[in-house]
């Protein structure tokens, strides 16, 4: 099965789970009450069945884990999940998304600097900390209780080169001297993107953070009706330089935006990056580089 079958795959998995979740608490029910007898014998086999185990409670409004089979996920409700990880294989990232947003080492394969706004499960963080073995790291998470949910999602310790900070995004990148050389923001809170995460001000500090030629890499929510405009927004603060990447199985858009020198990719570059990734856990890579090298020609022509 291809990444892109993949994760198709396991997002319709998962979103039928978790639809079935708020009729249904009772699987014996639901499963007898829609006939899904055939489909669960077909999850069975795949190791993606029984049902899940919940470490926090979903009724409080505070995060929580479910589990199914090897698919761990975070969420704030049962109606999104946040962040997901295979247990048997906690750097691979299981989200589309996840793989568009390390599109960036197309662009930069050997950041020196990485800040990340929004930990979640931490399925970024710990790819790049174990891909990236010269990066310094700095992770900024406004809930203290999405901190405390690290160990389930094998998040790295605390060392020289990472570290989590428990604080605001927008006001770290708006009062930090580290200048990074990559800016990711994936923050989310429990009614979608914050605000100061998405406004003019934030994403024009963003531009004055980076360091020369820096990447600010940004996940927009699909069902987010303005996301359209944060794109606009981005592409107007980075004069266009820029690339939006759409994300297979969900309607996230990933827009990685360029300080300074014009955005572009050669297959040689491509083939050059991948290379250099040669980890089981980077094998998307070339599939990402392709759909990137595709949106900037799209771009081009217009």
């Amino acid at each position: 099965m291809s990444d892109a079958e993949d994760s198709g795959v396991a997002a319709k998995l998962f979103g039928g789970w978790t639809a079935l979740r708020g009729v249904r608490d009772d699987a014996s029910d639901w499963i007898a009450d829609l006939n899904l007898a055939s489909h669960v014998q077909i999850l069975e086999r795949r190791g993606i069945w029984p049902g899940c185990a919940t470490i926090g409670d979903p009724s409080s409004g505070k995060p929580f884990v479910s589990e199914i089979g090897d698919y761990r996920s975070l969420h704030f409700d049962w109606g999104c999940v946040q962040s997901g990880m295979s247990v048997a294989n906690p750097l691979k990232l299981t989200l589309d998304y996840t793989k568009a947003m390390m599109g960036f080492l197309f662009f930069n394969p050997a950041p020196r600097f990485i800040e990340m706004i929004g930990l979640g499960g931490g399925s970024l963080a710990k790819f790049c900390h174990h891909v990236l073995p010269s990066a310094d790291i700095t992770v900024v998470e406004l809930d203290a209780e999405v901190i405390a949910m690290r160990n389930h999602f094998s998040v790295p310790a605390e060392s020289e080169r990472f570290r989590i900070v428990c604080g605001d995004g927008a006001a770290y990148v708006r009062t930090s001297l580290i200048r990074p050389d990559v800016l990711l923001v994936d923050g989310f809170d429990a009614r979608g993107q914050p605000p100061q995460l998405c406004s003019p001000e934030f994403y024009a500090q963003c531009f004055e953070r980076l360091a020369p030629n820096g990447l600010l890499v940004v996940n927009l929510w699909g069902d987010d009706p303005g996301h359209f405009r944060h794109a606009a927004l981005i592409k107007h603060i980075f004069s266009g330089k820029l690339v939006l990447v759409p994300s297979i199985g969900s309607a996230n858009q990933t827009v990685i935006a360029r300080k300074g020198s014009d955005l572009s990719l050669t297959k040689t570059q491509m083939n050059q990056v991948t290379i250099l990734f040669k980890q089981s856990c980077a094998r998307f890579l070339p599939a990402i580089g392709k759909r990137i090298f595709r949106q900037l020609e799209i771009a081009s022509k217009h």
